[in-house]
């Protein structure tokens, strides 16, 4: 799925270092220009989703790409792409006079963690020091595992009596190349707690073109960090969003646009399936008053849930994704409660999408029989490695959906 860190200070300073003399491209008169929107796509491919990412990068070259300027106003488009076998790199795409796209390298990296918050953050910082705007949309490419800790997703375990770990038996996933913590690179993922650290500005919104990032915990981490919050509750086919389609309404970073790009998405995929959802993050303080008077009340009610009647949004046993309105819903809270659950919903939740099913080969599917915009773990069997790991987490200390 499209993370971990552990990067060397030294190769950290030298990195800061390298960026502040080696590639001044525009840094001197960065403050006097006018800066419309600037867009960056953060690809952390070096996986098993480089061929991905370079069909991608060629899709935005397609797409609605900004004039090239010097001086005055227009829109920037940048691309950091680490891919596997390439080095990492900061690129800058524009159209020029004769409406010819090329792309501009500012600035060339020794192999690095790009998974490492700490570079995440010297990118950022500098892409943010070239182009500054009021306008900075900001799309995370790469696999995804939601809110889980590093290395969850695909290595789960227990705790013994003894205290020891103990690996849980997964189904292997024959599709896991077809799909796309944030992030997965030979040297390991990176923490939702420790991405939202590492952002260097409030964007105007976040994209996860990423599997299994549109949850109320992700979006909650990170709602210091962007006005809107674009995810998908379920798995995202490793094409990605159609960046050909929508370059344009990324540029734009207005509510409208965004729902137009999500629109471009789920078309894209209606067949195969497709869940899509944007966020008002301004909202979330409310969606959690909401929730955290249910699961208070109602703790009692998740143990006895039948979870198989849930809403799901994962293949295989990896069972730590469903519907947030619907588990709600299945507490049985007060009809206050669920009123004004659901009056919270509707000003978090501005824009959702989903298809009836979602398929993946012959028998690696779900029924989408409901839809709320927002995906939720669910304690319920008990797991103490998550539950241990989950009370860290924002959302978590807002809720108490886990004492």
């Amino acid at each position: 799925m499209k993370g971990c860190k552990k990067t060397i200070c030294v190769l950290t300073l030298c990195l800061a270092a390298l960026a502040a003399v080696s590639c001044r491209i525009g840094v001197e008169d960065g403050p006097d220009m006018k800066i419309g929107s600037t867009l960056l796509v953060y690809m952390a491919a070096d996986n098993n989703l480089a061929s991905n990412a370079r069909a991608d990068i060629e899709e935005m070259m397609k797409g609605d790409v900004p004039y090239y300027f010097n001086e005055g106003e227009g829109d920037v488009l940048l691309v950091y792409a680490d891919i596997s076998g390439e080095a990492p790199r900061l690129i800058r795409i524009s159209k020029d006079s004769y409406g010819a796209v090329n792309q501009e390298v500012l600035m060339e990296y020794e192999e690095q963690n790009s998974l490492s918050d700490t570079v995440m953050r010297s990118v950022l910082s500098y892409a943010a020091e070239l182009f500054p705007s009021e306008n900075n949309g900001l799309v995370l490419w790469s696999h995804g595992t939601g809110w889980l800790p590093e290395g969850y997703y695909s290595k789960p375990y227990s705790v013994s009596a003894g205290g020891q770990a103990v690996p849980v038996q997964v189904m292997e996933d024959p599709y896991a190349a077809f799909v796309k913590s944030f992030g997965s690179s030979p040297d390991g993922e990176m923490d939702i707690k420790d991405l939202a650290e590492a952002l260097p500005l409030r964007y105007s919104y976040i994209v996860m073109d990423a599997c299994l990032m549109g949850g109320v915990e992700v979006a909650y981490e990170l709602k210091d960090r962007c006005r809107y919050f674009v995810g998908s509750a379920a798995e995202i086919l490793a094409q990605g969003f159609p960046y050909d389609k929508v370059l344009g309404c990324l540029l734009d970073g207005s509510l409208d646009s965004l729902k137009m790009a999500c629109r471009h998405f789920y078309d894209s995929y209606a067949d195969q399936g497709a869940t899509i959802s944007v966020v008002d993050t301004y909202a979330l303080n409310s969606l959690a008053e909401a929730c955290v008077d249910i699961f208070l009340s109602t703790r009692p009610a998740v143990s006895s849930l039948n979870m198989s009647m849930l809403q799901r949004y994962y293949r295989l046993n990896k069972h730590w994704f469903y519907d947030l309105e619907d588990f709600v819903c299945n507490l049985s809270p007060s009809e206050e409660m669920l009123d004004r659950f659901r009056s919270a919903m509707a000003r978090t939740v501005v824009y959702r999408l989903a298809t009836e099913n979602f398929i993946i080969g012959a028998t690696n599917c779900f029924p989408i029989k409901t839809f709320s915009g927002l995906s939720t773990y669910v304690p319920n069997p008990e797991n103490s490695v998550l539950e241990e790991y989950y009370k860290t987490l924002a959302w978590n200390r807002a809720v108490m959906l886990v004492e």
